[in-house]
């Protein structure tokens, strides 16, 4: 028992086993956790020789949507102003906002980018004090759904030219989102990521 019971206070040193500490990405992505533990090269007779500790991990593959969006995004009204929305792209330093139906069931109606508000209603000389983002939304939003394969949020990032997907549940309630970020990050396949970020770079026909 460190700390004869009561807690450890001293400096961590060559006490043994501790546990694992330290910053984990938000959503639902895979989080290895402790699956054994040893005491150096020699289990644990190790411990009695020099002190170390050594973490064993298991091996965790994403699979689903679930595995690598993050969770529970930001969303705005269609109602809300071009102001407020763009106030909270700021806050939360994001481009991208789902649009819902109303806070509480998240149905997704479409999407407003950073952009959009740009192109949509600053260019065309709206005044976004109470222009509301209705008039700037893309839709219908691209979309799958947290039980897909991870591979078809991917085909829809590339085919559409999108750096997002919405991850929306059988009910149509927004749940995730999957963003160019969260390829990166989650399923640190330097191929796959780059074969993504080459085909959303590229120009989109529909907007040149």
């Amino acid at each position: 028992m460190p700390g004869g019971g009561a807690g450890r206070k001293d400096e961590i040193g060559k006490t043994g086993v501790y546990r694992v500490s330290g910053p984990h990405p938000a959503g639902d992505a895979p989080i290895v956790g402790m699956a054994s533990w040893g005491q150096g090269g020699r289990g644990a007779a190790g411990f009695a020789d020099h002190g170390e500790s050594e973490l064993f991990f298991r091996p965790v593959t994403p699979e689903k949507c679930r595995d690598i969006m993050t969770k529970n995004p930001i969303c705005c009204l269609a109602s809300d102003t071009a102001t407020h929305v763009a106030r909270m792209m700021k806050r939360h330093d994001i481009g991208i906002l789902p649009v819902v139906e109303n806070r509480k069931e998240k149905k997704a109606l479409g999407v407003v980018t950073d952009r959009d508000l740009a192109l949509r209603i600053v260019a065309k000389g709206l005044d976004p004090e109470t222009t509301a983002v209705e008039v700037a939304v893309s839709h219908p939003a691209i979309c799958c759904s947290p039980d897909d394969d991870y591979g078809k949020a991917l085909d829809l990032m590339e085919k559409n030219r999108v750096r997002r997907v919405l991850i929306v549940d059988n009910a149509e309630r927004v749940v995730g989102v999957i963003a160019e970020s969260d390829v990166a990050l989650r399923l640190r396949d330097e191929r796959k990521t780059g074969e993504v970020v080459s085909a959303v770079a590229q120009p989109d026909p529909a907007r040149t």
